[in-house]
């Protein structure tokens, strides 16, 4: 039950943030108990990262790519590659292993000097500009981006 109901505020955080994208620079944002980075190429290309203040909530994520929308809350969902290291759904974080990745990830995301999505064989580039300044290390208290395991 808890799943659906952040996968529903999720959905409603991604239908307002398209407007709160920072367009070619990663930027932050809080509302309704969540925190947001999110970043978005000017072309419809987008990645939103959410994350509940509530800690027994994991984080998750929204990519537009080339006009689509996909969700980290599902085995496929988009892959993310990060300074040509290519990360399966690394926001699923529903199983120890994905924890393990996300782990891992993460560090590699806020170093990052080139970003790609990719899903359904399209792959966009996103801006890196801001993220290093924005993304906290995991266990910073100020983080509230958690994975579930």
């Amino acid at each position: 039950m808890k799943g659906i109901h952040l996968a529903a505020l999720t959905a409603a955080l991604i239908a307002t943030s398209s407007s709160l994208a920072g367009t070619y620079e990663w930027t932050d944002g809080w509302g309704m108990g969540v925190t947001e980075y999110s970043v978005d190429d000017g072309n419809n290309n987008s990645l939103v990262i959410a994350c509940p203040g509530d800690e027994s909530q994991s984080l998750s994520a929204n990519a537009s790519i080339a006009g689509k929308e996909y969700y980290s809350g599902y085995d496929l969902g988009f892959d993310v590659i990060v300074d040509g290291e290519n990360y399966t759904n690394p926001f699923y974080t529903e199983c120890n292993f994905c924890r393990a990745q996300f782990d891992v990830f993460w560090k590699a995301l806020r170093n990052a000097n080139h970003l790609k999505l990719t899903a359904d064989g399209q792959t966009v580039n996103l801006p890196t500009r801001n993220l290093k300044e924005l993304l906290l290390p995991l266990g910073a208290p100020e983080n509230s981006c958690r994975s579930t395991w």
